[in-house]
């Protein structure tokens, strides 16, 4: 992804940053341009083309939406949405959480016990997401399932992503109600600082949907690596402490051979 620079700011978004910031590009990014803003906690995103753009109005709306809900989420600054050079591009600017990727600090951390604490903590962040009540400007306005409404979002998605919902389109699960999903739940989105969850980022994806998925997520490692052992059971027992289904947890254990305490 084209890094950003300064100099290409609009006036708007430059209303919210402090005078002639300097930026510094983080690595991330994949379907947006990111900049984190020196000096000040700030991070600034820009998204072009028509699908690209409505995911960070969507973003937006949904940390506005659920600002109130107690979730460990950036705060939203500002959005706007332009047509420039012939394009639709929209730009997002968000507060920065302090710390940096789960993924990250993964594949840093040689103790086995210390990794499985951290996946303990992601499924107890999940079942605050899959428990918070849906925000009514989230719900869509037409009616198809989730399933139908994910595939129109799989082709901007990444390979790894593309690959699990036509996994999971193939398989139909059985249904399961909807819940509020974040919807794109990987461990580079879950941003941790010191021994603790400081957030998660990226909610463009975020609404009604099938929870199974952002489990599905969080416990999928990148590229042709294992889950490694214990990963599964220390998610499941994170995640049976908050207030979520039985179904759920019989998905988690019967699809990863692990079974919760209690």
């Amino acid at each position: 992804m084209e890094p950003l620079r300064a100099i290409e700011l609009p006036e708007a978004v430059r209303g919210w940053l402090p005078a002639d910031p300097a930026l510094e590009i983080p690595d991330q990014g994949s379907s947006a341009s990111v900049a984190f803003v020196v000096g000040a906690p700030i991070v600034v995103k820009r998204m072009r083309g028509v699908l690209e753009s409505t995911v960070a109005e969507w973003e937006y709306r949904a940390l506005v939406e659920l600002a109130g809900s107690g979730l460990p989420i950036p705060t939203a600054i500002g959005l706007h949405v332009r047509e420039h050079a012939g394009e639709r591009e929209a730009w997002l600017c968000v507060s920065r959480l302090p710390g940096e990727s789960l993924q990250q600090r993964l594949r840093r951390e040689p103790d086995a016990e210390a990794r499985r604490r951290w996946y303990a903590a992601v499924g107890e962040v999940a079942a605050r997401i899959h428990a918070t009540p849906i925000p009514d400007a989230l719900r869509p306005e037409d009616s198809p399932t989730w399933f139908d409404r994910v595939l129109r979002r799989t082709r901007r998605a990444t390979e790894r992503v593309q690959d699990l919902v036509m996994r999971l389109v193939r398989d139909r699960p059985p249904h399961a109600p909807e819940t509020l999903i974040h919807g794109d739940f990987t461990l580079d989105n879950v941003i941790v600082d010191g021994d603790a969850i400081s957030g998660v980022i990226d909610w463009g994806g975020a609404g009604p949907g099938d929870p199974r998925y952002d489990v599905t997520l969080a416990l999928s490692p990148d590229g042709d690596a294992a889950l490694e052992p214990g990963a599964a059971a220390a998610f499941l027992g994170g995640y049976c402490a908050g207030p979520i289904s039985k179904q759920l947890r019989r998905f988690v254990e019967q699809t990863y051979g692990v079974r919760a305490v209690g």
